[in-house]
């Protein structure tokens, strides 16, 4: 085959390629794939574009005009690419990250409120013009502010402009502040940006929730401190990442994640001591009881039962131990029917690391609570009985455990063997019920979120994989919070990878045994064929 036919084509090759990855990317295949396939195309069309330069000649060929209009065509052609690829790119502006760190890609915390905006959002950034991690942060929200019409992102040097930051408000360098109709939040040292997707929550929300927690019952929360220990640990990211090798220094059983989580987001929370209130303060958009401990007296139950029953939003995670029988579950859980046993679900398939106690549900069904998770872990979690609930009730099991479950009594050692004859089943672990009330007034629409385990929500266990954002999207679902974004929480621990014990067996089957294996059948299979 003759060099102008092969040129021909490997023209056409590249010409097809570039069409068809442009094409695929506008088919809605998700941003990271899109980008990277219109990524391709450029790439491609750029090469089919040298490939028509090289044939092109160096001198036109006939009389002088004929080669001057020769060149004028292709001059103008090459203006008319150059000036198309420039529209094409501006109106298509994409962001493709090829470092290994992903240090030009803006955390998700941040991407993620600005891609869900519904109202407009202006941001302006007062930095030090010497600082590195400033300048970092500037870039990467110029980054993800690009194409978004409803987010105004201005940069300023603070030392060029300190009119301007006096009237903001702005005393300090690096200083964000977000302004949203009539709202306005400033906060001072920023040099994380994942910070701003925080601040930007908390403009975005119109009117504060407030989470009442019941106490007086063994419930570890606390009110919200002023001062949180945090210590250093050394990661392969080192200093240049700010907050890298932050670790909040809390008890295990406390509730400190959950709740920095939440004022993160501009929640507020309060305590709510039962057997001294006559009444569920108004303010109150959630009542949350998160791992009780002894009985509610009778007046107690009472009170969070007409609660209930009067259109209220209630969170319930009870534990092994907790004493929810006689009026509690009479008022609260039977009605909708509702119970649980006082026992331990068993899971010896799905698993968190090798403690067939701590279940992780890996599956949920479509709802809003559950839309964002990945993996959850249920740890020391009590089955919920779900039965037929009434007319007008909606409920939905939003996890479970497998099929290969089983139950345990909660004074049986974890680690103890399967009693002979034990029935195995799935056993819900959380529940979410919607709708009215038995007997109560029409129009009067309760929210109640049930769940196996306090523990989800607890420090020990609130960064491990997908528990932080279970326990604030139950929250949220509770409040109607459905008007500004959801994004990840910070958990101030270091990443994890959390594996059930079906992926940690595959994966040491993969690793250790085929990989390995392999190799010495294909030296086997070399040997052979050179013997």
């Amino acid at each position: 085959m003759s060099g102008p036919a092969r040129s021909n084509i490997v023209l056409l090759v590249l010409a097809a390629g570039a069409v068809v990855c442009g094409a695929l990317g506008f088919a809605g295949l998700g941003e990271t794939v899109s980008n990277s396939l219109l990524f391709a195309a450029c790439v491609l069309a750029l090469l089919a574009l040298l490939v028509l330069a090289i044939r092109l000649p160096l001198r036109g060929g006939g009389s002088r005009w004929s080669a001057w209009l020769a060149n004028a065509s292709i001059v103008v052609a090459a203006v008319a690419t150059v000036v198309g690829a420039n529209v094409a790119l501006y109106r298509h502006d994409v962001h493709f990250d090829v470092s290994r760190e992903g240090r030009n890609t803006p955390p998700q915390q941040l991407t993620d409120v600005i891609a869900q905006l519904r109202t407009p959002l202006a941001l302006t950034y007062f930095y030090n013009a010497s600082d590195a991690n400033a300048i970092a942060v500037r870039d990467l929200v110029q980054t993800a502010a690009r194409n978004h019409p409803l987010l105004a992102f201005r940069a300023i040097d603070l030392d060029k402009e300190p009119g301007l930051a006096r009237d903001l408000g702005v005393r300090a360098y690096n200083t964000a502040v977000l302004q949203a109709e009539d709202r306005k939040v400033l906060v001072e040292n920023l040099i994380d940006p994942a910070r701003i997707g925080y601040a930007a929550l908390r403009v975005l929300r119109k009117r504060a929730e407030t989470v009442c927690f019941v106490t007086g019952h063994g419930e570890t929360f606390r009110p919200l401190p002023s001062h949180f220990h945090f210590s250093h640990v050394e990661t392969l990211k080192g200093h240049e990442t700010p907050g890298a090798g932050d670790v909040l220094e809390t008890a295990p059983e406390a509730l400190d994640r959950l709740l920095l989580a939440l004022n993160q987001i501009g929640f507020e929370m309060r305590e709510l001591v039962t057997a001294t209130a006559s009444s569920i303060p108004s303010d109150c958009s959630v009542v949350a009881d998160i791992g009780p401990r002894t009985s509610f007296a009778a007046d107690e139950a009472a009170l969070l039962g007409d609660y209930v029953r009067g259109g209220g939003r209630f969170l319930l995670l009870i534990d092994p131990l907790s004493k929810i029988d006689g009026d509690f579950e009479r008022l609260l859980l039977k009605p909708v029917g509702l119970s649980s046993e006082a026992a331990i679900v068993i899971d010896p398939l799905n698993h968190f690391r090798t403690d067939a106690d701590k279940v992780a549900v890996p599956y949920y069904p479509p709802h809003p609570i559950t839309k964002r998770l990945a993996l959850t872990v249920f740890p020391q979690a009590r089955p919920i009985t779900v039965a037929q609930p009434p007319s007008g009730v909606s409920l939905i099991v939003l996890a479970a455990s497998s099929q290969d479950s089983y139950l345990r009594s909660p004074m049986t050692a974890a680690a103890g063997d399967e009693a002979p004859g034990t029935r195995r089943s799935a056993q819900p672990l959380a529940v979410a019920l919607e709708g009215s009330w038995p007997g109560a007034t029409p129009g009067k629409r309760f929210r109640l979120v049930v769940a196996g385990t306090s523990k989800v929500a607890s420090n020990e266990y609130f960064p491990y994989v997908s528990n932080g954002e279970l326990s604030l999207a139950m929250l949220r679902w509770l409040a109607e919070d459905d008007a500004t974004p959801s994004v990840a929480p910070q958990t101030f621990k270091l990443p994890e990878i959390v594996l059930t014990s079906s992926q940690m067996r595959d994966t040491f089957i993969v690793l250790e045994v085929l990989l390995p294996l392999s190799t010495a059948l294909f030296g086997v299979a070399m040997w052979w064929r050179r013997r």
